[in-house]
């Protein structure tokens, strides 16, 4: 059987030159269709797992040259919080919270008391080694606005980022009780 009339006098010898010279080339097509194919799944299959919730506050506590906390924190909307401890926290590592219900619309209900558009951008020190609390605010998962506080600000700016940092630590000693060995 002879495929092209390019090679009719090839065919006329005989048909494994022919096949010879298709099947390298089908190889190539079946194996570049099926990396494609195999790509194509594996980044569906990896992006469903990636996609998280829609964020209603990120809170960060940035380093010091001393033994301030270093974490960051994203709450999302469902109520789960995506913790990473950095250093000087109960928990060094990347861990999965889940803020109850009744806590959950109690830090909505601060939020919108907040009127934390209404707040400086930032808040800083002359120092060189303060640490910085990194807040951003989000509104249908969009950035609506990020405060940076160093030093100073508003009572109720201040007072917020306490009751957070509390709540976030609470959950991760909550998380380094259960990870110590029984005895």
């Amino acid at each position: 059987m002879c495929w092209s009339r390019a090679n009719s006098v090839n065919c006329r010898k005989g048909n494994s030159i022919t096949i010879m010279h298709t099947l390298p080339i089908l190889f190539k097509l079946g194996l570049g269709l099926g990396l494609f194919l195999m790509t194509a799944c594996s980044t569906a299959q990896t992006s469903n797992a990636r996609t998280p919730g829609t964020p209603l506050l990120h809170f960060q506590k940035t380093p010091c040259l001393g033994i301030c906390p270093s974490y960051e924190a994203t709450i999302l909307e469902n109520g789960s919080i995506r913790y990473i401890g950095y250093s000087h926290v109960p928990v060094i590592d990347t861990v999965i919270f889940t803020l109850p219900a009744p806590q959950l619309e109690m830090l909505r209900k601060e939020v919108a008391q907040l009127n934390y558009t209404s707040l400086q951008d930032t808040y800083l020190t002359n120092w060189s080694d303060m640490p910085s609390t990194i807040t951003i605010f989000y509104e249908s998962g969009k950035v609506v606005k990020q405060v940076k506080q160093e030093e100073g600000g508003p009572n109720t700016l201040l007072d917020f980022q306490e009751k957070i940092h509390t709540l976030i630590m609470g959950m991760a000693d909550d998380e380094a009780k259960k990870r110590l060995p029984i005895r």
